[in-house]
């Protein structure tokens, strides 16, 4: 039985499950995950790392050098042997020649010493000019490179003055020695 009334208004349909649009937040379905990142290039890598390697090995190589750079000698460890000419005495000087060297070496290899008697002096490193005291006693010595080569060759000449004068009777001898002090060669002279 019907009622008696308005009619009734139709109701709006509702709306479809789920939107035909996408919500504000993403479309629904399964998280959104970032792309995997980007292969490093193996190759560039290796190329680094045969760099560095090599680096460090030159720069050991260096380090090595530097250190036993000073144990490397002149050409072999057989020593010189120096014979020098007659002693002319003159006043307070005495001066003699080399007369022979064995092998040329740089003067600045060599050092020099006085004995007076048994008395040792203290050695001195060869240069033009030089000072050697014997205990109480001083002593002055010139060197002349008379080729003008840096090494101890034949003809150079040694100059040395007894600044207190030579003593009668005694034995005095000049030495040259090699870099372990030992000496190469030596004249002898009694004043």
């Amino acid at each position: 039985m019907a009622q008696p009334g308005p009619p009734s208004i139709p109701q709006p349909a509702a709306p479809p499950y789920p939107p035909p649009y996408p919500p504000p937040y993403g479309p629904p379905g399964p998280p959104y995950f970032p792309s995997p990142p980007k292969r490093t290039n193996i190759a560039l890598i290796v190329i680094v790392v045969v760099i560095v390697v090599v680096l460090v090995v030159v720069g050991l190589a260096a380090v090595l050098y530097l250190m036993v750079g000073g144990l490397i000698t002149d050409g072999g460890g057989t020593r010189p042997f120096i014979t020098f000419g007659t002693p002319i005495v003159s006043g307070t000087d005495v001066a003699f020649q080399i007369a022979s060297v064995s092998r040329p070496v740089p003067i600045q290899t060599y050092s020099v010493n006085l004995l007076v008697n048994t008395t040792v002096g203290t050695p001195r490193s060869l240069a033009t000019t030089f000072t050697i005291i014997v205990g109480a006693e001083t002593f002055s010595g010139i060197f002349t490179d008379n080729d003008g080569s840096g090494t101890l060759t034949a003809r150079d000449a040694f100059r040395i003055t007894a600044n207190s004068g030579w003593r009668s009777g005694i034995t005095y001898q000049f030495e040259v020695l090699w870099t372990d002090l030992s000496p190469v060669g030596f004249r002898t002279w009694t004043a």
